[in-house]
């Protein structure tokens, strides 16, 4: 894409970070609603079935997303650096390993990755 355009220079973040973002942020939002439809339709099968299957599609997506992110940030972390620490993007939020190792630092987990916890505890992490 180009270098130039309106978004690098008001956030300083490349288009292509801010789109994976987005299209995460409404993935996971999709999730959250399907379930809560799925719940709504509880005397319909069918359209339970309908919504737990789109459900599923919008966390596939996410995770897709998560995992594109997360190579894109970390390209990103290794260009800036050099190549000569290695250290990636998220360094600067105070996480300098691996977050499938569940160092317990903010926004890691211990879980297999899926999304069965459906509260406001936010689980989904990177």
């Amino acid at each position: 894409m180009d270098q130039d355009k309106p978004g690098d220079v008001e956030t300083g973040t490349r288009d292509e970070t801010y789109d994976i973002i987005a299209v995460l942020y409404h993935a996971l939002q999709g999730a959250e609603n399907c379930e809560l439809y799925a719940e709504d339709a509880e005397d319909d099968q069918e359209l339970r079935q309908y919504f737990e299957r789109a459900g599923q599609q919008q966390r596939q997506l996410a995770d897709d997303g998560k995992r594109l992110l997360r190579e894109r940030l970390m390209q990103q972390g290794k260009a800036s650096a050099g190549g000569s620490g290695g250290q990636s993007a998220f360094g600067q939020f105070g996480s300098q390993g691996s977050s499938s190792t569940g160092g317990g630092g903010a926004g890691t987990s211990g879980s297999s990755g899926t999304t069965e916890n459906s509260g406001s505890s936010g689980g989904s992490t990177f």
